[in-house]
This record gives structure tokens, sequence and C-alpha cells, in this order.
């Protein structure tokens, strides 16, 4: 893993449908080795998947949970079965399996909270002895950061929202839908390949993703990447604060966006306000961004929790679809 990959990583993960001619001319390379370079690093797992981020205001499902959870009296066999049953479940559209408190993290994705009730009892139920112990996390807020680390980068960080203001269902047509299923599963589909699977006009194609992403229905094109491949440790904190006033969501939204390791923010409703996903080379590394927290928001910052993220399963925008 060279320089040049590291940067063919960040430079997809900003927007994993950028041409492979202008990946080439921010790499110096040919257009035929970014082509081999992105087919290998997919082949070795580092890119698990290239994906098309939706906002989850804009469909029939606007209410986006995470539940976090422990396997309890489950043995290897039964675990297995478990995460396989999650992996699958049509409105599940995230699961890690962590350490620390929790053993995994879902995200379910529901039309309200009677709808999400139903969710959640219909996976609990499924395997009563074994997941009885979990809270829920209702996230209000979520900004995703460019990971500038990957290639040392000390400019600012631009951000991408995945909740939006409410959008107009009627505006988002049949055609939409099956343009936006093809994209969650592979955000390089060429809209050609789209063209063709779909039997829909080439320049309609092009009419509608432009549209989609104007109106912010998609929000962006990233990557879903196995970063242990690259020497990466995964760590989610939970903070409580004591004060939930705007002034501090926006002086730890303005921590979160300067510091390079910190790729993600969410303010949520449940057991904490906050959650932080930071990605270092170390544990050293992670203790001193918690140190820097604790001194920068000693007054405000009742508990800081930690967990590790062991492995990332799924991530999958496709169920805000169904």
């Amino acid at each position: 893993m060279d320089l040049k990959d590291r940067k063919l990583i960040y430079l997809l993960d900003l927007n994993s449908r950028t041409k492979e001619t202008d990946l080439a001319k921010a790499l110096n390379l040919s257009k035929q080795v970014v082509n081999y370079r992105i087919k290998k690093l997919l082949n070795k797992g580092v890119i698990i998947n290239c994906q098309t981020m939706l906002s989850i205001s804009a469909f029939n499902t606007p209410l986006y949970a995470q539940v976090y959870g422990k396997f309890l009296e489950a043995g290897k066999k039964k675990t297995e079965e478990i995460i396989n049953y999650l992996k699958n479940h049509p409105k599940v559209g995230y699961l890690a399996i962590y350490g620390g408190r929790f053993d995994f993290t879902i995200s379910i994705a529901a039309k309200d909270l009677q709808d999400f009730d139903e969710q959640l009892r219909e996976i609990f139920s499924k395997y009563p002895r074994e997941l009885r112990q979990y809270i829920v996390a209702m996230r209000i807020f979520n900004r995703r950061f460019p990971r500038n680390y990957l290639i040392d980068l000390k400019s600012k960080r631009e951000t991408k929202e995945t909740f939006s203001k409410p959008i107009d269902q009627k505006k988002i047509d049949e055609i939409d839908k099956k343009i936006l299923s093809l994209l969650v599963t592979n955000s390089r589909m060429p809209m050609l390949e789209i063209s063709g699977k779909l039997k829909i006009p080439f320049s309609t194609v092009r009419t509608r993703i432009s549209l989609l992403e104007k109106r912010k229905i998609i929000v962006g094109y990233s990557l879903l990447i196995d970063l242990s491949k690259l020497g990466y440790q995964i760590y989610k904190i939970f903070i409580k604060t004591r004060d939930r006033s705007p002034s501090v969501n926006d002086r730890l939204m303005a921590f979160a966006t300067q510091h390079p390791n910190i790729p993600w923010f969410q303010k949520t409703l449940g057991d904490h306000d906050y959650e932080l996903r930071i990605e270092v080379k170390d544990q050293e590394s992670f203790q001193e961004i918690i140190r820097q927290l604790r001194e920068d928001f000693s007054e405000v910052i009742e508990d800081i929790e930690t967990l590790m993220v062991f492995k990332e399963i799924k991530e999958d925008y496709g169920v805000l679809l169904n």
C-alpha cells in the first residue's frame, strides 16, 4: 500500500463516482493504472463497497435509529447465525461488531416510532435469550468529514449531512427509486450501464441523477473501507453533557471538524447526547484525543464512554428505499 493508493482511497471516499480520467490526473497516473489499482483494492477487501449516501429525510423512512446490543448466552455458532440474520434483514442499514459494553450495533430504518418499535420487537424476539440487553440512540443530526488523515492533509474539511429538510415524497418517483437502487449497490456504475439495466434513455438517467444530487436526495458518494487493512483502529465514543445548549453543540462540532481523525459527528437522543467516530493508528493517539476533549470541555462533559469497532459488516442506504 503506497501513497498513491492512499490518495486514491481518499479521493474516492470524497466522491466515489469520480471519473478515472480525473483520478488519473490528480494522481499523475494513467487511466489504466488507476483502473488496475481500484480493482486491486476491491479484490483485497480494502475497499468493501463504493456506496451512494442518501438523505434520510427524503424517503418514507425518516427515522433512522441506532441500536447497541449484547450477545448473551450465545456461543460462536449462534452468534454467527444472529449476525447473518441482522446482515440480511431488509430494515437493517448498518451492522458492526463492537468491543466494550456492547457487542454489536445496528441501524434500523422506520417510517415512525411505532414502525421502529415493531421492527425492534421483531428482531429481538427472534433471539429472546441472546438479545435481551440494548439501548437505543435516535440520530437527530449526522455530519460526515473527509478522512484527511489518510494523506496527512491539513486543509479545512468540507462536510456532508445525511439529515436534510423534509422532501416532498411525490417528487421521488419509481424511476428515481430504480436508479437509486442500482447506485446504492455500486456508486461507480456508469450511466450507460444503468440505462441498459433499466431500459430507459441515457439522457433520462443523466438528468435524473443530476436532479437527485441538486435536490440533496443524493448527498454524496463514498466508500466503505476495511481500515484495519490500512493499519487503523476505529473507536466510537458516547458523550453525555451537563449542558445541552446550542453553544456547546457548536463547540463540539468545531472540535470534530478541525480534527483529521474524526470522520463522523452525531447528535442523539437517548442514553447519551453525542457520538464521535475516531480512526487512529494506535491507542496512544486515541487517548490523546480523549485527553483533548476532557481538557477543552471539562465544564460540560459529564461522561465519555469508549467502544471499539472490530468489524463493519454492512452499510446500505438502500434500506431507505424499501
